[in-house]
């Protein structure tokens, strides 16, 4: 029999509003009421002149490293395929996916989905001197980088998206926690967990008791816990399936 611990419950979706459709229906296909308040913004952060440019100098690198779905979607509509592409690298199956749609298919996919693990498995594949464009967002970690610069290679970083914080759905997000019509709350990235915490500000302690925040991986859990914010559910496998996995098993539990 499926696990049905997290029908009828009221989970609240913090992500940008072009990400939640996906990870809301996923939620309503388990029973769950999921609830759309992003509290993170995506938006460009460079030119599409500058972004076609520089696409259109991908043959001067060895390797191309996107770690994220956003970087995809911002990059690849500049660049021009059919035409050679270098090795790309990608830090997980959401990106990987984003790239096939493409058709674009990434030589190197780590098996645990983090920056560092990316960095472990791609450094002493890269030869001294050989050039690799970062296709980033402008919170990405500096871990990748650093240990490829490390290894030798001439690395390129380009911003091509910002997350910004989204307070625009503070009065209805406050009026739920008062009323106690919250189950779960999900933070899929640092900056979403940042910002939550920038909303409730000092009410936050009160608001979410008896709320289940449920993270979508550690280095988020991290910024939650660094904000004061007490994190209840954090999945081995740091995607949307993962996370609600992680949330049914914790509302199995007896009294949940």
């Amino acid at each position: 029999m499926a696990n049905r611990a997290l029908a009828g419950k009221t989970v609240l979706v913090t992500r940008d509003k072009r990400q939640a459709a996906s990870f809301s229906a996923k939620l309503r296909a388990v029973g769950a009421v999921p609830i759309e308040i992003p509290l993170i913004a995506i938006r460009p952060a460079a030119a599409p002149e500058a972004i076609a440019a520089l696409a259109g100098r991908l043959g001067e690198y060895r390797w191309l490293v996107l770690t994220s779905v956003n970087a995809v979607r911002f990059f690849f509509p500049h660049v021009s395929l059919p035409r050679p592409l270098p090795n790309v690298a990608v830090v997980g199956r959401k990106t990987a996916a984003a790239l096939v749609e493409y058709g674009v298919s990434p030589a190197l996919v780590p098996d645990d989905f983090t920056a560092e693990r990316l960095a472990a498995m791609l450094a002493p594949r890269v030869k001294q001197g050989e050039r690799v464009l970062f296709v980033k967002g402008d919170l990405a970690s500096p871990t990748l980088p650093e240990a490829l610069r490390k290894a030798g290679a001439a690395v390129d970083e380009f911003t091509v998206y910002q997350t910004v914080p989204d307070l625009s759905g503070r009065e209805p997000l406050l009026a739920l926690l008062r009323e106690r019509k919250l189950d779960a709350i999900t933070l899929m990235s640092p900056s979403a967990a940042h910002s939550l915490a920038r909303l409730l500000g000092e009410e936050a302690s009160a608001l979410l008791s008896g709320v289940a925040v449920a993270c979508i991986g550690p280095v988020t859990k991290k910024a939650a816990e660094r904000e004061g914010i007490t994190v209840h559910i954090c999945p081995a496998d740091y995607t949307t399936d993962g996370i609600i996995k992680a949330m049914e098993q914790y509302f199995s539990m007896e009294g949940r």
